[in-house]
């Protein structure tokens, strides 16, 4: 564990959270260092290795790319793609206003998305639910 407690595991961190931590420290370029992120993410250098094969993970799912040559990494065109789609500010009120029991609609229409998304959308979409419910 890191100095927080956390490590670099989909239970520590959303994917969506890593996505914008890069896009927030990348160079110029859009490329970022395993030690550098690992250092935004608030874990020592100890946690690199997890770090990168949390990396390694995203990349397989198409949510960011590899310089093997330099060793950076940046995000994929899609993932660019879902941080720019963030919902707005009135979306995202109507949900919270609306009532539980409302909400399996809801889910209802996010399955439907799922099914029908992107292959890396779609691993977003089931890893953010994981996230959501995994055991606190």
């Amino acid at each position: 564990m890191s100095r927080n407690g956390r490590g670099a595991s989909l239970r520590d961190f959303r994917d969506l959270d890593l996505l914008q931590k890069i896009l927030a420290e990348h160079d110029a370029e859009g490329w970022i260092e395993t030690e550098a992120l690992a250092q935004t993410m608030g874990l020592g250098d100890d946690h690199n290795r997890n770090v990168s094969i949390r990396l390694a993970w995203m990349r397989r799912y198409g949510m960011i790319e590899r310089d093997e040559q330099r060793g950076l990494w940046r995000l994929s065109r899609g993932a660019e793609r879902v941080i720019e789609a963030r919902l707005r500010a009135a979306s995202t009120s109507e949900l919270e206003a609306l009532p539980d029991e409302a909400m399996v609609e809801v889910m209802a229409n996010v399955v439907s998305r799922y099914h029908h998304a992107d292959a890396m959308t779609a691993h977003l979409l089931r890893r953010e639910f994981q996230f959501g419910t995994q055991p606190r």
